[in-house]
């Protein structure tokens, strides 16, 4: 499922989705950048992952990690 969020006065939208059977996964979208996917690893728990991916995007939008650079 996925659920919007604003931190910071910033949009951003996560989904948690079960990729095998009792492993879960995310993605995350801060603004329009990209779709950032969670690749290495599976979390035991729904919540574990939605934890994991909530920390992650406020740890990126607080060091400005997620805005491309200007060229």
């Amino acid at each position: 499922m996925t659920r919007q969020f604003e931190y910071k006065g910033i949009h951003y939208s996560v989904t948690v989705y079960e990729r095998a059977t009792g492993r879960w996964t995310w993605s995350f979208q801060i603004g329009s950048g990209a779709v950032c996917k969670c690749a290495d690893f599976s979390m035991d728990r729904e919540e574990i992952a939605r934890s994991e991916v909530m920390r992650k995007v406020k740890w990126q939008i607080d060091h400005k990690k997620w805005l491309k650079p200007i060229l």
